[in-house]
């Protein structure tokens, strides 16, 4: 066996002649971009920066030498193209396109390198061909939809607009999936949509978009139900044949303009199904992921699952056979591979070495060359051979069937992400004292939670904690008072200037809570329902809350216990935020803000361990648990809930409604927790009888359990939020925002194995609405590489305390 391989070896480096083979002197020597209309420039994973170096490279080549003018990447098509109008108009700067491209590139430096290079070159345009939509989609694609309906005289009702909401938008479609009946109804409802709107002229490019994104998104929906009803399906083919058909309608709708395409070389394959399974291939599978265990743990399938997952491909249909069938000659796609180095693994978010490929693989002969990078023309070469052109993982096909051309880089390296400076830390460090107390009950001595504690001349404020402690930074003035204050007892305060030890705070409830079903309107008594109580919460939102751009900074902490009851992850940060649209509701609240942390520490090293969206890195996630500015909850989508109006409380000297709710159709659209689906959900909603202010929102979730892949164990999950509401200066803005999660952890028989519980803890510390820093780091980007400073003095006097209250659990 060993000689038959030298032989194949030598063979194979004959064919590498200089017909076929081009050195790095020109990006595209011995071919003719001129030629095409598409060239499709592949990639192994999402997680190599050298090829996304290198893409940058030829997409200025393409774009300045040869006129290719139109940049699809493998993100959502009307993503992009909302993305464009918005730029377009000068409602959104060039950064838009971080919400319209995948995050995987959008956080990289080549990105920002693009998206420089874009204002100078504004004649280069980017778009999408994805089905799979994100954020853009989710936050403008109903209104312009609607918009576009009622333009064009069709009616469609508002339960129907709602259940487009809700499958396509939102994406929450799991009960449909298990239901027979409620899954025909679905698939009738909107192929009549379809009907409909095949009928409106397509005379513009937007109503052209939006009409084949509502198809193009219907085909992605239809993929995740068949999906979940584990019905049989080829790799990816639905979705691939779906992304072809977008492209092919980009190209329509720009028919004199040639196209780069940007996404992964799985996608832009042409004949894959013709590859050779062989035992390398799987011994190589194998080595990967105990490589990936021994790194990061348990991987997150197991090796039959990834076996089958090759050997599937056996069945798959790329959009680049599809596309090929069309254009022929007139398209060239362009796979990338290396010899050595490492990547970003994004599924276990964690760089990974590349295996050295096998002895008669293109990427070794390249190596034993010398080669450092080379583009390769595969219609020369008959003969299969091997290539970790996909995945890393050698394949041995005849590649020429596959491919147009291979692009050989020797040292593939991870992505360069982009860094923010930590400047704005480094100038603000001081120490300060604090006032610290306890609020307890008048009548029973209990302590009492979430209570607010505020300044009465400054927009400083905290609550107190699940045992009626508080600590807030000592800001007094000449003439300052600290006011307390509790939904359904009399508020207190008490002045600063004497204040030299802890203090306890009695409150006494108010005498004032009684059923109130009436308010006054126009001098007639008229009673409301808890439905229109909701509504006019809603209508208010305008007037009760800052509809411009401010900044809060808030005191973070995470928590998070093991089996052991020992911290797992410990983190508070002092996080200065920027909301650049003001207070109001989104599918994608996170989009809008910005943020910088200002003072950290922790007290395991999980800090540094941990993922980017763990610890204070999740706090774009709980910000997503906020009552107004989300809009998966009982304020927005309150037909979801059966609502139920109890007595009235008092509040700093106003009547307030207390709106109970149950969830009568639990999942993402209505609590924002997707899979596994929320079993049941219930809460209350405070609102002020006066102006309709939100004052405070408790909602418990409970989500169905589900199995883990690898260990089999069954994992289920209860998450409870807490948030309160203050007026400051005329606006309301929260105060706290907590939101714990407690898992039990069953084995495969379902016997209790243990429990984990964590806490998010959110509390104001300080609003500004006039003087407003615009900040630029993006939320979610908020851990991205900071750097924690040593011995902050602003915590000398703050005891570091992540003891969390964990609720009693019976099974």
């Amino acid at each position: 066996m060993k000689s038959i391989s030298i032989v194949i070896s030598i063979l194979f480096l004959s064919l590498i002649s200089t017909s076929t083979l081009f050195s790095q002197d020109s990006l595209f020597k011995g071919i003719s971009p001129a030629e095409f209309e598409i060239i499709l420039l592949g990639e192994q994973t999402h997680g190599d920066g050298a090829v996304f170096d290198k893409k940058l490279e030829m997409i200025k080549d393409l774009h300045e030498n040869y006129g290719y003018n139109l940049l699809v990447f493998e993100s959502g098509m009307y993503d992009n193209f909302k993305a464009n109008e918005l730029y377009k108009n000068q409602k959104e700067e060039i950064d838009i396109f971080k919400q319209s491209v995948g995050w995987l590139y959008t956080t990289t430096e080549v990105f920002q390198q693009l998206l420089n290079y874009l204002e100078t070159h504004p004649e280069l345009k980017i778009l999408g061909f994805d089905s799979q939509e994100s954020t853009l989609f989710e936050e403008y694609f109903l209104n312009d939809f609607k918009s576009l309906c009622s333009k064009n005289n069709i009616v469609i009702s508002d339960e129907v607009y709602i259940e487009i909401e809700k499958t396509m938008i939102v994406r929450d479609f799991e009960n449909y999936a298990f239901n027979k009946k409620d899954a025909t109804n679905l698939y009738n409802t909107i192929n009549a949509v379809i009907e409909k709107i095949d009928q409106i002229p397509k005379n513009d490019i937007e109503t052209a978009v939006i009409v084949q994104t509502f198809k193009s998104v219907f085909s992605d929906l239809d993929f995740g139900l068949k999906s979940l009803q584990k019905e049989k399906i080829a790799i990816q083919n639905p979705r691939d044949k779906q992304m072809a058909e977008n492209l092919i309608f980009i190209k329509d709708l720009y028919p004199n303009e040639k196209i780069i395409g940007w996404g992964a070389s799985y996608h832009f394959a042409n004949k894959l199904n013709e590859f050779e399974y062989t035992l390398e291939t799987e011994n190589y599978i194998k080595k990967q992921i105990a490589i990936t265990d021994s790194i990061h743990g348990d991987s997150h399938t197991t090796t039959k699952e990834e076996i089958s997952q090759i050997k599937d491909l056996k069945y798959a249909v790329p959009m680049g056979q599809i596309l090929k069938e069309k254009y022929g000659s007139k398209l060239f796609s362009l796979a990338f591979t290396s010899y050595e180095g490492f990547y970003f693994d994004f599924s276990v978010e964690q760089i990974s070495p590349i295996l050295q490929p096998p002895a008669n693989s293109i990427e070794s002969d390249f190596k034993n060359q010398n080669i450092k990078t080379a583009l390769y023309v595969l219609n020369d070469i008959p003969h299969q051979f091997y290539s970790s052109a996909l995945g890393y993982i050698p394949l041995s096909a005849n590649w020429k069937n596959i491919f147009d051309g291979i692009y050989y880089i020797e040292k593939m390296y991870p992505p360069k992400y982009v860094i923010y400076g930590n400047e704005k830390t480094k100038t603000v460090t001081f120490k300060g004292t604090s006032i610290t107390g306890s609020i307890i009950d008048d009548d029973t001595s209990e302590p009492i939670n979430y209570a607010d504690v505020y300044y009465s001349d400054l927009n400083s404020s905290t609550v107190s904690n699940a045992k009626g402690q508080f600590n807030i930074p000592n800001k007094k003035s000449a003439n300052s008072y600290l006011i307390f204050s509790s939904i359904g007892y009399e508020s207190d305060s008490i002045s600063t200037n004497s204040l030299t030890k802890p203090i306890n705070i009695r409150l006494k409830k108010s005498k004032d809570d009684i059923v109130l079903n009436e308010v006054v309107v126009s001098a007639a008594r008229v009673e409301l329902s808890a439905e229109e109580i909701i509504k006019k919460a809603r209508e208010n939102i305008e007037i009760n809350y800052v509809q411009t751009p401010y900044n809060q900074s808030f005191l973070f902490k995470i928590s998070q216990l093991n089996s052991t009851d020992s911290l797992a992850i410990g983190e508070e940060a002092i996080i200065k935020t920027y909301n650049k649209k003001g207070i109001n509701g989104s599918n994608k609240p996170e989009n809008n803000f910005f943020a910088e942390i200002v003072h950290l520490r922790a007290n395991t090293d999980a800090y540094e361990k941990s993922k980017w969206n763990n610890g204070i890195g999740a706090l774009w996630a709980v910000l997503n648990r906020d009552i107004i500015l989300s809009k998966t909850n009982v304020l927005y989508r309150n037909s979801s809930y059966d609502l139920k109006k109890e007595k009235s409380l008092n509040y700093e000297g106003q009547k307030v409604y207390q709106i109970n709710f149950t969830n009568n159709s639990p999942g993402s659209y209505s609590t924002g927790y997707g899979y596994p689906a929320p079993i049941a959900s219930s809460g209350s909603i405070y609102i002020g009888t006066e102006n309709y202010a939100i004052l405070k929102y408790e909602h418990n979730i409970e989500r169905a359990e589900y199995q883990s892949k690898k260990s089999k164990k069954w994992i289920k999950q209860v998450h409870n939020i807490v948030q309160t509401y203050k007026n400051v200066q005329g606006k309301y803005f929260f105060n706290l925002l907590e939101v714990s999660t407690n898992t039990d952890i069953f084995s495969s028989d379902h016997q209790f194995l243990q429990s984990t519980y964590a806490m998010n803890k959110l509390v104001s510390n300080d609003i500004e609405t006039s003087s407003v820093e615009i900040l630029k780091r993006p939320l979610t980007e908020l851990k991205q590489g900071y750097k924690k400073q040593l011995n902050d003095p602003y915590w000398e006097d703050k005891p570091m305390d992540f003891m969390i209250e964990i609720p009693t659990r019976t099974f």
